[in-house]
């Protein structure tokens, strides 16, 4: 996902923002390890989908990361917001539109088919496009981006701790009260940081940003021993965990071995929507076989859902069938003209 929906292509920044060197080196590694720890998480949670007990030790690693996984791609795709309003509203909802309502769209039908319930009417497609899926975070992603068009004028650190506030009031653990406006939160703090990119950038850089890692032990070794589930009462922990890896990242960005985390935060996108199928197909045909050690299980679909996002990564590169699974066609430049002429006239921007 190279937009902060995780796409793979994203429109360049203004100077303030991070350079596109900058996003492959040290952003792009961090949204694909994010990424990869998702995928480590589904791994484990269709195992039961398919009658598999869960060992301890594979819950418990995943508890780990529970703190961070979304805080963290949420933060990212926030950061991309600050140069996204230069073109105009118009080419702002239509690039949203292309590349995360499409693909939610085409991978909710696709979820449909494969996992189910199948898409019977309206009513149906309506509850995948609105988060009933592993998609959701597709749908509070491009909610976000829908919500920053009204309040771009407003300092987004108003609008983060805002968001925070109503997750503190929400419901205890509300998909779409707390967890919707709690990653609210991050959204506007990452849209916050770029548009004071070089604070930022100071701040990911200094030593005592690593000081966080000291934080995020603790907070992981509480994850696992209270089983906690992020919401705002582990803001700090989670912002911790976005500063320190952030900083360890910059530090490790021309390393060689990071170059396989940095291809899957380029194609963020494509690992993130056809992962839960490949898993849960090989699953399937895992139970099939007979296999029955769930860490068996684990371990053959696990690999082979990254391989299948490489393939398809590699495919939409030269394929334009394949790329449709992705991104949306665009729309006739006369169109485009039109609704930019409207714009104008009314002066939206």
């Amino acid at each position: 996902m190279t937009d902060p929906h995780v796409p793979a292509q994203s429109p360049p920044l203004p100077a303030a923002a991070p350079s596109k060197r900058e996003r492959q080196l040290w952003m792009d590694l961090l949204r694909g390890l994010a990424i990869l720890l998702v995928i480590a998480f589904h791994s484990v949670t269709i195992l039961e989908r398919h009658s598999y007990a869960v060992p301890l030790w594979m819950r418990d690693f995943n508890q780990l990361f529970v703190l961070y996984r979304m805080p963290t791609l949420v933060f990212l795709s926030g950061l991309l917001l600050a140069g996204s309003f230069g073109k105009g509203i118009v080419l702002y909802l239509l690039g949203k539109g292309r590349r995360i309502f499409w693909p939610l769209l085409v991978w909710s039908l696709i979820y449909s088919l494969i996992v189910g319930p199948p898409v019977d009417g309206p009513g149906q497609l309506f509850k995948y496009l609105s988060g009933q899926s592993y998609l959701w975070f597709l749908t509070f992603i491009f909610l976000y981006y829908l919500a920053a068009i009204p309040l771009r004028r407003l300092s987004p650190l108003l609008v983060a701790a805002a968001a925070l506030g109503i997750a503190i009031l929400a419901p205890d653990g509300s998909k779409n009260g707390e967890r919707l406006f709690y990653l609210m939160a991050f959204f506007f703090l990452g849209s916050w940081a770029g548009g004071h990119w070089a604070l930022w950038m100071r701040v990911v850089r200094s030593r005592a940003a690593l000081l966080g890692w000291i934080v995020i032990a603790g907070a992981s070794a509480a994850a696992v021993v209270w089983q906690l589930r992020y919401g705002p009462v582990h803001v700090v922990p989670a912002l911790c965990f976005i500063v320190a890896v952030s900083a360890t990242a910059c530090r490790m960005e021309g390393a060689r071995g990071c170059a396989p985390l940095i291809f899957m935060g380029q194609n963020s996108l494509i690992f993130y929507v056809s992962h839960f199928p490949a898993i849960y197909i090989v699953m399937g045909v895992c139970r099939a076989l007979g296999v029955e050690a769930a860490e068996a299980a684990t371990l053959i679909a696990f690999p082979l859902a990254l391989l299948a996002g490489l393939l398809l990564a590699l495919a939409a590169r030269v394929s334009r069938i394949v790329d449709l699974l992705f991104v949306a066609p665009a729309p006739p430049q006369r169109v485009v003209g039109a609704l930019q002429a409207v714009e104008k006239r009314l002066a939206f921007v």
